[in-house]
């Protein structure tokens, strides 16, 4: 973070970035965190630190406003391949890339900014016979690059072309309270429940549990969860 200007104190259990009067604060979640006593929006989980930290870099500097930013207006949408997407993804998405059906990039000047990936097609209950739902699976931008209206440009884009129902999407509590998702045109639906992972002691690998009361060896791994996810569905129909 020197580079940028931004200096990082660390106090026991608590993180602080910071560049002239700005400043930010995660709580680091360890292995003897209590995920009970402080607010949901403000926790980082400590292997993420380890494994992906140019990552949380890409974050912090768009916490802090650090970013360049562009306008969506400026920017144009085109259809990229998987390999495109997936290499784009797993450099700066957090979760990395993951199965999709279509992924769409946003270009400024002929330079990917952002990519969006979605899922194909599913029939909802909630929809009439002949439409379908699409889930964004993931959307980031490049670090460093705000896309001003990039999200909604590339939701909007993507629900005309494919004459959606609806987009739902997922937003992970523990770093995102989806202000910019309900900006961009999505709505709250509902919320999902906690996820628990086993962190490797010594490597940091992230391994899903289904079951968070099963045993599991102490001295390798340690537990730990997020906070869920908020489900956020747009549509330009009426109602959802």
């Amino acid at each position: 973070m020197n580079p940028h200007g931004v200096t990082v104190a660390v106090n026991n259990q608590k993180i602080t970035f910071q560049t002239g009067t700005l400043s930010f604060k995660f709580n680091i979640a360890s292995a003897e965190y209590d995920f009970t006593a402080t607010p949901e929006i403000s926790v980082i989980s400590e292997d993420y630190l380890f494994t992906v930290p140019e990552k949380i870099a890409g974050i912090i500097l768009s916490k802090l406003n650090l970013n360049a930013k562009i306008f969506a207006r400026n920017c144009e949408v085109k259809k990229i391949d998987r390999q495109i997407a997936e290499s784009f993804l797993n450099n700066w998405h957090l979760m990395g890339a993951t199965q999709s059906g279509f992924n769409r990039g946003l270009f400024y000047k002929d330079e990917l900014m952002a990519v969006s990936s979605f899922s194909k097609g599913r029939k909802m209950d909630r929809l009439p016979e002949d439409e379908r739902s699409f889930e964004l699976i993931r959307f980031c931008c490049k670090p460093g690059i705000t896309v001003t209206g990039g999200l909604t440009k590339l939701v909007k884009n993507f629900f005309v072309e494919k004459k959606a129902g609806d987009i739902m999407t997922y937003v992970d509590k523990q770093m995102s309270d989806g202000r910019s998702f309900l900006s961009a045109g999505f709505k709250k639906h509902s919320e999902t429940e906690t996820n628990y992972f086993l962190i490797h002691r010594k490597t940091f690998a992230r391994t899903i549990i289904k079951d968070p009361t099963e045993k599991f060896d102490n001295k390798t791994f340690y537990k730990t969860r997020n906070f869920g996810s908020i489900k956020m569905i747009f549509t330009l129909r009426e109602k959802l």
